[in-house]
């Protein structure tokens, strides 16, 4: 293995070699002699193997044994400094996903490659249940990072209205559905990713089983028919595979994301709901209810927001850069409150059926 150091802005003074992880977090390395300045030059070369370090050190004048070497590596690599610069990606790869790999040098050590993490989403296969604004943009999210396959299921046709927000659509598409029109636009921006498309309507937790047979993960795009929540949270149960949902609603925007048997689910929220509503039975018996309008408030910029971030959570799953911000946890954003951002979790209920059963090992 050639240990290479990452490409991170990196100084040199009297005494102390100052490397920045992030713009606004640097790491001091003390250095009194001026060996780790030597070094970390000799890492961001890549072109030595680890034993062959302390030669390398000795005939720049700074002795150091393969033991001192050996920590110090180990050390900088714990500090996420380190890459391995025998696992480069091919050059087809590197040239279509430059951008991609390099964002995942943010997760990547000796032992987990850049490479690694984009092989995790060219293998994967993704349920989008939805072609609107918000799967729309997930799609092209997906295409982008460069996910293998790609299943998107819709039965609405497109109209004027939706060109505001959703824009795998142009005015040709007008009259078409939006599952074959988003999957023809898919294959011409990157025919390496295999989409198919659906013209189906979503009715029930067997039908999602049913299109999410091979699936590594679904993302929830629709709002309809209602309870479409819970017939994906049943379906992904009995699929054993994560979910991720997100919408719009007045001023908030939000997503949430379930792993079954790893976090609460969304049945548990229901009931959680269930139970509060039961502590007010008197005010809802006799409370004035009226219901806003449904009218669809998204625009562009709100959709692509949101689209990205879901695409975001889908990235953790698939690739397991890091674990999932939104599991059991409502990710919001007030976007008529200065962008204010809040994250709130919820707790497994006990009378959840589906946790009890994936926590007892039925599934």
């Amino acid at each position: 293995m050639r240990p290479r150091l990452k490409s991170l802005n990196t100084l040199t003074t009297d005494g102390t070699v100052v490397i920045y992880r992030r713009p606004t977090e640097r790491i001091h390395l003390d250095d009194p002699g001026g060996g780790v300045r030597a070094l970390v030059e000799l890492l961001a070369q890549g072109a030595h193997e680890e034993a062959e370090l302390p030669a390398e050190l000795t005939r720049l004048g700074h002795p150091t044994t393969p033991e001192d070497v050996r920590d110090a590596v180990a050390a900088l690599d714990d500090l996420g400094l380190l890459e391995n610069a025998d696992a480069d990606p091919d050059v087809e790869t590197l040239r279509r996903h430059e951008s991609n790999l390099r964002f995942y040098d943010l997760y990547t050590d000796l032992g987990r490659s850049s490479g690694d993490l984009h092989r995790r989403l060219a293998d994967s296969t993704v349920l989008v249940i939805g072609a609107g604004g918000l799967g729309g943009g997930v799609l092209q999210s997906l295409l982008g990072l460069g996910v293998g396959r790609v299943r998107i299921v819709d039965f609405d046709t497109v109209e004027p209205k939706n060109l505001a927000r959703q824009f795998v659509y142009g005015a040709g598409e007008i009259g078409r559905t939006k599952a074959g029109a988003a999957a023809a636009w898919a294959r011409r921006y990157s025919p390496q990713t295999v989409v198919e498309a659906v013209e189906q309507e979503v009715t029930d937790a067997a039908t999602i089983r049913a299109l999410g047979a091979d699936v590594d993960l679904v993302v929830l795009a629709a709002d309809q028919p209602v309870g479409i929540q819970l017939m994906t949270n049943e379906a992904c149960f009995d699929l054993d595979v994560p979910f991720i949902a997100g919408g719009f609603k007045l001023s908030t925007l939000f997503y949430w994301s379930v792993e079954p048997g790893h976090t609460p689910c969304r049945l548990c929220l229901e009931l959680h709901r269930d139970d509060d509503l039961r502590g007010r039975d008197e005010w809802v018996r006799s409370g004035l209810r009226l219901e806003a309008d449904p009218v669809n408030r998204t625009t562009g910029p709100v959709a692509q927001l949101l689209s990205g971030l879901i695409a975001l959570e889908a990235q953790r799953y698939l690739a397991r850069t890091e674990e999932p911000v939104a599991g059991g946890t409502y990710q919001t954003i007030e976007i008529g409150d200065r962008m204010r951002t809040d994250a709130t979790a919820w707790e497994r209920h006990p009378d959840c059926a589906l946790c009890h059963r994936s926590t007892d090992g039925g599934r």
